[in-house]
């Protein structure tokens, strides 16, 4: 490549990667019913991605001019570089980590863990300017590789070493479809890095980078749609695309689906107020999503409806004993001004029975209200904490 035809490929480069960022940026930034910590943590790895892209740009299109001026901000551009670069991938890590796990308390510890690594990286590569550990610059101002650069290679592209290594350790947190995005990130990251470690040729690692970043933010994207935006489990979108996925399924399939309603919430909204009742419907979801497993599926239905889908392999009662126990623990405990009581009904669905979908969820939910008409003769005590006698007590097992 010579180097009149560099700062053109340079420019296209970096003018794509860098719009395509910047609106990732402002598009997500204002999505405020998304979850807000995954938010944060993707904005700030935007922000580290374009400051390595416009790093990179400097560096590439200014290298070989002559100037004093010049020199100094080719030392600039490639000290921002190595920093920003190494920033932008254990932010990925980070990211993939939580989109994994969705632990905030996990990954809170991870980001100190980065910030005290990259804060010494920042500061080894500065530190080490007047020596040329990392890199030097010509007196006809070409970039020249230190005896230390290998080593900042191997920090920076450590971290998608680091993302396999997790991969494979939370396998069995993954779904599918999150197995799939994520390896795609990963593989047309890794190809873009080796291109430009081979080739050193157009800073092809960004183009890369951009694009899997916009594959991953228009499958987050399309996740929400089918997450509930109050309680953070899926809606009833997500389980009608459940339910079609699953009866399109050539082979036959069964699963135990149960609808839950909560007892007397329209007590907790009309008492305490909607920011409890709020409460209560996220405490019980995520009381479910505690008691299943993570390739069972959990939504709210509507209003103060839930529904599981659950292999109908596994005891289904285990499963609704384990909840009700979680709900008496957290009734027991007082630790809310309310109390949640739920009713419940399941059956089996079976793929190729024939039975429409419509037909099957009227007859569990018609279970469902014949087990709360026979809590109401039994008396479901009142839901708010305080008008409880000093005995503590949760809701019994039904």
């Amino acid at each position: 490549m010579t180097h009149a035809m560099a700062p053109a490929i340079y420019i296209t480069t970096s003018l794509g990667s860098s719009l395509i960022i910047i609106l990732i940026f402002f598009n997500y930034i204002g999505k405020f019913n998304a979850d807000s910590f995954q938010r944060k943590l993707l904005l700030l790895l935007l922000g580290a991605a374009f400051v390595a892209i416009v790093a990179d740009f400097i560096k590439n299109f200014l290298e070989g001019n002559s100037g004093r001026v010049i020199n100094n901000l080719l030392y600039i551009g490639n000290s921002l570089y190595l920093i920003a670069q190494s920033g932008t991938f254990y932010l990925s890590a980070l990211f993939i980590d939580y989109f994994t796990h969705r632990n905030t308390q996990r990954s809170k510890k991870y980001i100190a863990v980065i910030a005290v690594f990259l804060a010494i990286y920042a500061v080894s590569v500065i530190a080490s300017l007047p020596y040329g550990y990392y890199f030097s610059i010509s007196v006809d101002n070409k970039f020249e590789q230190g005896k230390w650069y290998p080593i900042s290679l191997a920090l920076s592209y450590g971290s998608v070493l680091l993302i396999l290594i997790n991969m494979l350790f939370s396998i069995k947190y993954f779904k599918h479809t999150q197995f799939y995005s994520i390896m795609l990130f990963v593989t047309i990251t890794v190809i873009g890095s080796l291109l430009d470690i081979m080739f050193k040729s157009g800073s092809l690692v960004w183009s890369c980078f951009a694009a899997t970043v916009l594959y991953m933010y228009l499958f987050i994207i399309q996740s929400d749609l089918k997450i509930d935006g109050l309680t953070r489990i899926g809606n009833r979108a997500s389980f009608s695309e459940f339910i079609d996925k699953l009866s399109r399924q050539n082979s036959r399939m069964e699963y135990t689906i149960v609808m839950i309603d909560l007892d007397r919430f329209k007590e907790i909204n009309d008492t305490l107020g909607h920011l409890e009742g709020d409460n209560a419907l996220r405490d019980i979801a995520m009381i479910l999503k505690s008691c299943i497993r993570n390739s069972d599926f959990a939504a709210r239905y509507g209003g103060d409806e839930f529904i599981l889908a659950i292999e109908a392999e596994y005891d289904i009662q285990r499963v609704m004993n384990r909840i009700q126990d979680t709900i008496n623990q957290q009734n027991e405990s007082r630790s809310r001004p309310y109390q949640l009581y739920i009713s419940y009904g399941y059956d089996v669905y079976a793929t190729k029975s024939g039975e429409p979908i419509s037909e099957f969820l009227a007859r569990i939910d018609t279970k469902m209200y014949q087990q709360k008409d026979e809590r109401k003769k039994r008396g479901i005590p009142s839901t708010i904490t305080s008008k409880l006698s000093g005995k503590k007590g949760g809701a019994p097992v039904v």
